[in-house]
């Protein structure tokens, strides 16, 4: 008689290990549902395996093996917890230094620079070489590159290991503990030191923008290495909505590419088995050195090395066993990784492969082989990240199946072409005409895909919440990983996915009926978005022209929502509203907007006639054309208060806090919220909820947690 589920000891002690770690996740969110759930199911799982599984005479070995799952439980959660304690007592506490750091990193946006900095040391209040990095933003005219060393004076932000109300996993996987505001005239550039891997990053780079076209430029050099920052964003968001952004993250996809193209041509060569798994794996690693030591490269590289070395000895190769053995290598060195997005992507397309491509295959065996494989590939990939995908960016693309199906296989060689045609170019000097064919190929490529509005085949504005369960065991059963009858098989699952969807509508409906708000503060921008079942309200308290619409993007991927009914700027017009306007617009699609002050007609027929948008003007104590709450300015238009769902709430301006006398705002508020001084004007006021749009302060902090968001009902 077959065995319920077979025994894969490495697999058990992959799953142990995701469960520590997640179980010190949730008690220290203060989530202790899911804290109690994991080490419940553990132990559960763990009297089953001792006492039915197995027998009288292997029990003694299935109690080693229950113990090395419980110790493996424990040093998950221990390690998850040592590197966030440690990432939060590396405070700075926003002191004012001179710094000194390597570019690692470095973007030339509209404006401004965007760079990360290493190997980093600081001068003020203490002395010392940091553990972490800085994200720092330059503005003005400035010529930076990856490998300059760079001295500046500036006040150094503390980040938190809580972004967005998630957990930070992206700056903590990425060593970025600080952030900064200079002026590039501030900056001097003391010398340049790239790496080894930096310069042959660079020269890839050089090499390519000689060959190509500054569009293909972009797409090319995000292929090759991972670094999609030199791409139109109107180019990455049609990759993105066609599903095939994945390309643009050096992962299983171009480590498999490249693995393959070199053991093709050392099998060619003869080359012995454990020598081409040496070289394989040398090249892999250096590869992944060129792309930064990106967490999806390196993962990529840990789940090749182990195929490799298991074919060296002969051995079966059993996917979920060397997926699991990959999981543990990458979760012992970095815990945190287990909440980073692509981590999870990763993971959940090659456990989805692995499970599901077979099954899916079989049902298309009426089609010629190569096209049922190809669905089952694609289907499985797809059906294992959906979940993943609604909770990290809110939608994903059903499209995504068919465009992989005819894109996939077109990517690997042109990958491999013109990675080649990049090198020669750039040793030959000839870099135009070797990669004269990949010029036109992304040419076409890219008019593929953005030929069509894909944002059609979008899906979204669904939550799957505790039923992402029942989804994945769901198909778990489908997939035969589980040794029961298939009658059986068929009713387990149907009841799964019952359950599945019977908790997602409830979850949708439940989250759906709330109101929630929004606080998203950065150097540039600080605004409330108010998110009612009924109207949207995003109210702008501070504004600059160069400010980044990304913040606000993720608060439209937060809630779903990308219709304002009313934009609320406070402190009257300004200079920069049109500017301003023409980038909300590329968030939000905006029906009205009121401001403070004198009625600027002038101003508002152009607004009307470009944006299609109506204004309107108001003083103090008037109503603003807000259904779902009482709002109104005060304090000659520094604050805005309002009635929010019986809460009563007070938003500041830019500088509201300056020069105003509290004691004109006589009552209690449920919610405040400051952008300047914000300690003493949120000590005043003594709020239920107290909101700071800014770093540097004791108050809950809009700006180290992102879109921050709190729900009224």
């Amino acid at each position: 008689m077959k065995k319920l589920l077979n025994f894969r000891p490495v697999v058990f002690i992959a799953v142990s290990l995701c469960f520590g770690i997640a179980t010190a996740y949730f008690f220290m969110r203060k989530m202790t549902v899911w804290g109690i759930f994991f080490p419940s199911l553990l132990l559960f799982s763990l009297i089953l395996y001792v006492f039915l599984y197995t027998n009288k005479r292997d029990r003694r070995r299935s109690l080693i093996f229950a113990l090395v799952f419980i110790l493996s439980f424990f040093i998950g959660g221990a390690s998850f917890l040592c590197n966030v304690n440690a990432y939060e007592n590396a405070k700075l506490n926003n002191h004012y230094y001179n710094v000194t750091g390597k570019v690692t990193y470095c973007v030339n946006n509209d404006g401004y620079y965007s760079l990360t900095l290493n190997d980093v040391s600081v001068r003020g209040n203490v002395k010392k070489e940091l553990d972490y990095g800085v994200s720092l933003v330059v503005y003005g005219n400035g010529d930076y590159e990856i490998g300059d060393i760079i001295e500046f004076n500036a006040h150094l932000l503390d980040k938190s290991y809580i972004y967005e109300n998630k957990f930070n996993s992206y700056e903590i996987e990425a060593g970025i503990k600080y952030s900064a505001t200079v002026s590039a005239q501030d900056i001097t550039v003391k010398s340049h030191n790239p790496n080894v891997f930096e310069k042959v990053n660079l020269f890839l780079r050089d090499s390519l923008k000689k060959g190509v076209d500054e569009k293909e430029f972009g797409v090319g050099y995000a292929m090759l290495v991972g670094n999609s920052d030199y791409m139109n964003g109107q180019t990455l968001s049609a990759y993105r909505i066609a599903g095939v952004a994945h390309i643009f993250a050096v992962s299983g996809l171009h480590i498999g590419f490249l693995a393959t193209a070199l053991s093709f041509i050392l099998n060619k060569l003869k080359v012995k088995r454990l020598l081409k798994a040496f070289i394989v794996t040398a090249v892999l690693i250096f590869y992944s050195g060129i792309c930064g030591f990106s967490a999806s490269s390196l993962r990529a590289f840990v789940m090749t090395a182990v195929m490799l070395f298991s074919a060296v000895k002969g051995e079966r190769y059993d996917g979920l066993t060397s997926t699991a053995f990959a999981a543990i290598i990458i979760l012992l060195f970095s815990p945190l990784q287990l909440f980073s997005v692509g981590f999870q992507l990763s993971f959940a397309v090659v456990i989805g492969l692995i499970l599901l491509s077979k099954p899916i295959a079989d049902i298309f065996k009426f089609l010629p082989k190569i096209i049922a494989n190809g669905l089952g590939t694609a289907i499985s990939a797809q059906v294992f990240t959906i979940p993943i995908m609604l909770y990290a960016f809110g939608e994903f693309s059903w499209i995504s199946v068919m465009v992989n199906l005819i894109f996939i296989p077109f990517v690997s060689p042109i990958f491999i072409y013109t990675l080649s045609a990049t090198v020669l170019g750039g040793i030959s000097g000839i870099s135009r005409v070797l990669l004269f064919p990949s010029n036109y190929i992304l040419k076409f490529v890219n008019l593929c895909i953005s030929a069509f509005d894909n944002n059609v085949f979008m899906l979204g504005g669904f939550l799957i919440g505790s039923g992402i369960i029942a989804y994945y065991l769901t198909f778990i059963f489908i997939s035969g990983l589980i040794n029961v009858k298939k009658v059986a098989k068929i009713i387990v699952s149907i009841t799964l996915g019952i359950i599945c969807v019977f908790t997602s509508v409830l979850t949708t409906v439940a989250d759906k009926n709330t109101t929630k708000i929004y606080f998203s503060g950065s150097e540039n921008l600080s605004a409330t978005f108010i998110d009612d079942r009924t109207e949207n309200v995003l109210i702008i308290s501070d504004v600059s022209y160069i400010f980044s619409v990304a913040r606000l993007n993720r608060i439209v991927y937060s809630s779903g929502e990308n219709i304002v009914d009313t934009v609320v700027f406070m402190g009257g017009y300004s200079a920069d509203m049109q500017v301003c306007l023409t980038k909300l617009s590329h968030a939000f699609n905006i029906k009205s907007i009121c401001y403070y002050g004198e009625k600027e007609e002038d101003v508002e027929n152009v607004i009307e006639k470009s944006f299609g948008i109506k204004s309107y003007n108001f003083s103090d104590g008037e109503n603003l054309p807000i259904k779902s709450f009482v709002c109104q300015f005060a304090l000659n238009g520094k604050a805005l208060k309002g009635i929010i769902k019986d809460k009563s709430a007070v938003i500041f301006s830019a500088f509201g806090a300056d020069g105003v006398n509290l004691n004109d705002i006589k009552e209690r508020f449920d919610i405040a919220v400051c952008l300047d001084s914000a300690d003493a004007v949120l000590s005043t006021l003594n709020a239920e909820t107290s909101v700071s749009f800014r770093g540097g302060t004791s108050f809950v902090d809009a700006e180290t947690q992102g879109n921050f968001a709190i729900k009224l009902d």
